[in-house]
């Protein structure tokens, strides 16, 4: 009884040790792609192959976890290639959200050497901190060499671009007043920026769909303003966009189409963005800037009188998607366009400045006391209408037009108090006093007047006031004077001081 049972035993061990020895061993080596882009939605993964070592294929799968979502059709999209080894894409199996590739191996392959090779992979990097991409493996029905379940597919993610510059470093310069661009074009009303946007790494620009087959479109660059430039003022974009190795890109629209001339901004535009798309390949050993001249360009109707402003720029790599659509599933059409990224804009440039048609006015001591009777005079002119060049024998203004802001700062009420908030006001329809328009705007050749405790209610401020005031006019040539007076036995008052140069050095240049 006991020798029947050794024997059974040692059959079941036999027989199972035959099965495993008969079971496929597979080794694991990838083909890892060098670098992508940290923002891509859609980017490509290294093929990976599975070596048959030893033993015979026996059915079952094997399942590639990525760890980040598949965002192509794995049914249509993933490639297996087995030679030697029947294998197919299990779609079923697998699952786009949690970035699982399953694999049918099929029975029968029994020669050293046989391979199934997987490619095709694209996936999205963006959200993550990843740095690179590792994919695990696993194995049913047959084995994976030990220490070999886990392969390299990225080497390296990263930014889509490193640098946003401009030639000039300070931009275009606009006098509000003359309207004058600096660096000058083909007239002193005109003149161009060059904006320069350098790829992240070697690759990043990347080839056109025409190159690589697994794309569906090609790299686009997305240059976006902050805001809308001062009517009167044109920014063209051109047509096209060069850099300095082989890299050229065309304008196109925000889903890839491409469009024809260039793209004039202007105060009306409601679209900021302006894209340009990859044309002709870029060189895959060369880290490439590619360079937009944008030309800058004032109305010359005149008069100028615009409003100081600063526009920015950032770019970000385009297509700019989602991973899936609401429902979870991939995205198909020009939605679903290869490459596709988040927006991962840069550090702003200033690519336009407007030197602003101001003047910087200080009242160094003003008062209303209610109690005492006391308040202050405020009169102020635009004096930009003036006698003219001949008359003067110097330079006359430009006649302007603007409203007038009024920053209060009171003075401490008391030893053992604190120091009241600042607050400001600026004048508009409604403003009291006399002098302005409808409009709350001080007309070139006019003076604004206004008692404080007038300026006081209107800013809905405490009745009461000691402290000094800076006053900005929003044109040039402005003037003030001011008088502290309780209307009966007392007035005082002077001429207010005129900022006209900066603040931060240790002596202040005021004059009037």
């Amino acid at each position: 009884m006991r020798m029947k049972t050794l024997l059974v035993a040692a059959g079941i061990f036999f027989a199972f040790s035959a099965a495993a020895f008969a079971q496929g061993t597979y080794s694991v080596g990838s083909i890892p792609v060098t670098a992508v882009v940290k923002s891509g939605l859609t980017e490509k993964t290294g093929d990976i192959t599975f070596t048959q070592i030893s033993g015979t294929s026996t059915s079952g799968t094997i399942t590639i976890t990525y760890g980040v979502p598949i965002t192509i059709d794995i049914a249509t999209k993933v490639t297996v290639i087995g030679s030697g080894i029947g294998s197919s894409v299990n779609a079923p199996a697998s699952s786009n959200s949690a970035g699982v590739l399953v694999i049918n191996v099929v029975a029968g392959s029994a020669v050293a050497g046989n391979t199934i090779t997987v490619s095709g992979v694209r996936v999205a990097v963006a959200g993550t901190a990843l740095t690179t991409l590792n994919a695990s493996i696993s194995s049913t029905g047959n084995a994976i060499v030990a220490g070999q379940t886990n392969v390299t597919v990225i080497n390296s993610i990263a930014a889509a671009i490193a640098s946003l510059t401009l030639d000039p470093t300070a931009g275009g310069r606009i006098s509000a007043v003359s309207g004058a661009v600096t660096p000058p074009g083909g007239s002193s009303l005109t003149g161009s920026v060059t904006i320069k946007v350098k790829e992240g790494f070697l690759t990043a620009f990347g080839v056109t769909a025409s190159s690589d087959p697994t794309q569906t479109s090609a790299t686009m660059v997305r240059i976006t303003l902050s805001a809308a430039p001062p009517k009167g003022v044109t920014i063209s974009f051109p047509p096209d966009a060069g850099s300095d190795g082989t890299a050229f890109f065309t304008r196109a629209g925000s889903t890839g189409t491409l469009a024809s001339g260039p793209l004039d901004i202007t105060s009306t535009s409601t679209s900021l963005g302006v894209y340009y798309k990859l044309t002709t390949n870029s060189n895959l050993t060369k880290q490439e800037t590619m360079s937009i001249l944008v030309t800058i360009s004032v109305s010359d109707s005149g008069p100028f009188s615009l409003p100081a402003a600063a526009l920015n720029i950032t770019a970000t790599f385009a297509q700019i998607g989602t991973a899936f659509d609401s429902s979870g599933n991939v995205l198909t059409g020009s939605d679903g366009n290869i490459p596709r990224y988040v927006a991962e804009e840069t550090a702003a440039a200033t690519l336009v400045s407007i030197l602003g048609a101001n003047t910087t006015l200080l009242i160094p001591y003003a008062s209303k006391v209610t109690s005492g009777g006391f308040d202050t005079g405020i009169a102020i002119s635009n004096s930009t209408t003036d006698p003219g060049t001949n008359a003067m024998g110097a330079t006359g203004a430009t006649k302007q037009t603007g409203t007038l802001t009024f920053y209060f700062f009171p003075q401490l009420p008391s030893p053992s108090g604190t120091l009241p908030a600042s607050f400001t006001y600026t004048t508009s329809g409604t403003s009291p006093g006399t002098g302005l328009d409808s409009t709350g705007k001080l007309p070139s050749g006019s003076t604004y007047s206004v008692l404080l405790g007038q300026l006081l209610t209107a800013a809905s401020a405490p009745a009461d006031f000691a402290g000094y005031i800076i006053v900005i006019a929003n044109f040039t040539n402005a003037h003030c004077l001011y008088v502290l007076s309780n209307f009966t036995t007392f007035s005082q008052g002077s001429l207010a001081l005129v900022i006209s140069s900066g603040r931060a050095g240790l002596v202040e240049a005021l004059d009037n």
